[in-house]
């Protein structure tokens, strides 16, 4: 009986007879794996949406600790998403999401204008002359008024009803899991990171952003388009 529950009832093979093979239902198969790809591509878009959070939220420092650097403060920012508990150490999970969210950057910086090997430099080595250098592009850049700049990190993330997202989610899955793709981020953030007093604040601060009305408006947007495809 349990047998029968678990695998279906035995086949009983009549002699001369060639018993006819199992066929898998590819075609059944495919609305749950569209479903996971759907759910882990609006995942990494909402790491997207924090990590182009922790920018904006990073180009209006100015609180530095004594002895913290730029480069310092985005570190702080990233740590931030992943770290729940805030106690600056990141196990394998937080380190992924972290890597995730660090690719969003890039294509972030990249779609802002920043030189690649800037931005390698920014993202693998945290390298505080670059930091201050992307700091006055991506400042000159920005959209003036808070609604505006909310609405250009929800639409990189999620895009809106004109235009799709400029972050490509798919993309971004095959960078973090190594499939075939040049890891751009190649460095983990090693060891721990003590969170100050005013980078616990800037964490706030960026997540604020990123729960913004219109950032749930783009989440909503988004989960609204995947529904009505069926995924």
């Amino acid at each position: 009986m349990l047998r029968n529950a678990a695998y279906g009832p035995k086949t009983v093979v009549q002699p001369g007879k060639q018993v006819e093979q199992p066929v898998l239902d590819s075609a059944a198969n495919a609305p749950e794996k569209a479903t996971f790809d759907s759910a882990e591509g609006y995942e990494l878009s909402a790491i997207a949406q924090q990590a182009v959070a922790a920018i904006h939220q990073w180009v209006e420092t100015s609180d530095l600790d004594a002895g913290e650097t730029m480069a310092d403060r985005l570190m702080s920012l990233f740590v931030g998403i992943a770290d729940a508990n805030k106690d600056g150490e990141l196990d394998d999970d937080e380190q992924e999401i972290v890597e995730a969210a660090l690719n969003a950057a890039w294509d972030y910086l990249e779609s802002m204008g920043v030189d690649e090997s800037d931005i390698s430099a920014l993202l693998n080595d945290w390298d505080d002359t670059v930091a201050n250098n992307v700091i006055d592009l991506v400042a000159t850049t920005l959209p003036e008024g808070e609604d505006a700049a909310d609405q250009m990190i929800s639409t990189f993330a999620f895009g809106d009803d004109e235009q799709g997202a400029v972050f490509d989610a798919t993309y971004a899955k095959r960078i973090v899991v190594r499939d075939g793709k040049k890891v751009r981020v190649n460095k983990r953030i090693a060891g721990t990171v003590r969170l100050s007093a005013k980078q616990k604040v800037a964490i706030r601060k960026m997540q604020a952003k990123s729960h913004s009305a219109k950032a749930r408006a783009g989440r909503l947007r988004s989960f609204k388009a995947r529904k009505s495809m069926s995924i």
